[in-house]
């Protein structure tokens, strides 16, 4: 439970650094003025829409009221305001875990193989090292980050905003890449 509470406490500290992060670039308007500044005020906005919008779904009346209370009071949309338990672990998934454990060394194996041996072209090798670094993730946020057994919106609220820091760390750090292959030659 105070886990959970310290938590809860954390995310609410992230959004609101979050809103006045961007609120203070946006309101001084330096914004424009480098593209360290746009890339900021972005992430800011990011985790603060992520950090209200998760608080928001975990805290919604619905997701609080038993249903002893929701039922006995006709379905009617207040309830004892309480906090939600933390889940209980189970010791069944353990054999899974070694399972998922054993198969990500092999995974790291292979692409320590691949990363020494040149087995065809650097572009075939660069890909196959992509793929298996995107199924090592897979695997790493559905068994160990639990989610696979969590509601599907927890996922949608790791993959989306990963997904758009990504491209916005692409779009900053792409430009200088050019810059420096300019450079060489």
């Amino acid at each position: 439970m105070i886990i959970s509470l310290l938590g809860y406490l954390f995310t609410l500290g992230l959004g609101i650094w979050g809103l006045v992060t961007a609120g203070g670039l946006v309101a001084s308007g330096s914004l424009a003025a480098s593209l360290d500044n746009l890339f900021l005020t972005l992430f800011a906005a990011l985790m603060a829409v992520l950090s209200f919008g998760y608080l928001a779904w975990r805290f919604n009346p619905s997701n609080l009221a038993p249903a002893g209370v929701a039922a006995a009071t006709g379905g009617a949309t207040f309830a004892p305001y309480v906090l939600p338990q933390d889940p209980t672990f189970e010791d069944a998934h353990i054999p899974i875990f070694n399972k998922i454990w054993v198969g990500l060394l092999v995974f790291t194996a292979i692409e320590v193989v691949l990363a020494y041996v040149q087995i065809a072209g650097i572009l075939i090798m660069l890909a196959i090292l992509m793929i298996l670094s995107v199924v090592k993730a897979a695997m790493i946020m559905g068994w160990f980050m639990h989610l696979k057994y969590d509601h599907p919106v927890f996922s949608w609220i790791l993959v989306l905003p990963a997904v758009a820091c990504i491209l916005i760390m692409c779009g900053y750090f792409f430009p200088d890449s050019f810059r420096l292959l300019d450079l060489r030659l």
